[in-house]
C-alpha cells in the first residue's frame, strides 16, 4: 500500500485537474501560495486536515475520500451513475408530457370529434425546455435552443392560422443569431501557465 501522502498528494492533482483548476486558482482559494500547492502535489508536505477539509469542501467530496486510492476512478463512477440518473429522469418527464399530449389528443377526438394534433407540435419546446433542465453541455443547449425556438414559433403560427400570421416566423432569425453567438463565440479568459 501507498504512503498516505502519496495518495493525498496523487488525490488532489486528480481532483484539482478534474474541477479545470491550476494550481494558482486553488492557491487562491486556499490563500496559500502556488508553490505550496505544489509541494502538497509532489508529497513533499501533507496539508493540515483543516486545509483538506477546505479542499474537500472546493471540490465537492467527502473528506475521507482524499485517503483513498484511485480517487478519480470512484469520481469518474459516481459521475455516470448521477448522469445516467439525470437521463432516465429527463426521459420519464419528457414521456409524460407526450403521454399527456396523447390523452388529450386521444379524449377530445373520441368525445368531441376535435382534432387537436396542434398538441403534437406544442409538445416539441415543451420537451426541449426539459431537457435544457438536464444537458448543460453547449452543443446540446444549442440543438435543443433551436428546436424550442423554431416549434415555438411554428405551434404559435399554427394557432393563428386563421390570421396569415406567417411573419411570426422573421421574429425567430435575431434569436436564433444570439443563440449562435453565445455557443459559438467563446468569451477571452485568462490564461494560467501553471497547469502541471
Amino acid at each position: 500500500m501507498k504512503p498516505i501522502a502519496e495518495i493525498i498528494a496523487e488525490n488532489l492533482v486528480a481532483l484539482r485537474k478534474k474541477c479545470n483548476l491550476t494550481q494558482n486558482d486553488l492557491a487562491e482559494k486556499l490563500k496559500y501560495s502556488d508553490n505550496t500547492i505544489s509541494r502538497w502535489e509532489h508529497a513533499e508536505i501533507t496539508p493540515s486536515v483543516e486545509t483538506l477539509e477546505k479542499i474537500s469542501e472546493i471540490y465537492d467530496v467527502p473528506l475521507e475520500s482524499l485517503f483513498k486510492e484511485n480517487i478519480s476512478q470512484t469520481l469518474d463512477k459516481q459521475e455516470k451513475t448521477r448522469r445516467v440518473s439525470q437521463i432516465c429522469t429527463a426521459l420519464l418527464i419528457v414521456m409524460a408530457v407526450w403521454s399527456f399530449a396523447i390523452t388529450i389528443f386521444v379524449y377530445a377526438q373520441t368525445v368531441y370529434g376535435k382534432n387537436l394534433w396542434t398538441l403534437f407540435i406544442w409538445a416539441i419546446p415543451v420537451s426541449c425546455m426539459i431537457l435544457m433542465l438536464f444537458y448543460n453541455h453547449r452543443i446540446y443547449r444549442f440543438v435543443l435552443s433551436t428546436i424550442l425556438l423554431w416549434t415555438l414559433i411554428l405551434a404559435i403560427f399554427l394557432e393563428f392560422y386563421q390570421y396569415r400570421f406567417w411573419l411570426v416566423f422573421f421574429t425567430g432569425i435575431p434569436v436564433q443569431i444570439v443563440f449562435v453567438i453565445l455557443t459559438f463565440i467563446k468569451p477571452r479568459t485568462k490564461t494560467h501557465h501553471n497547469q502541471q
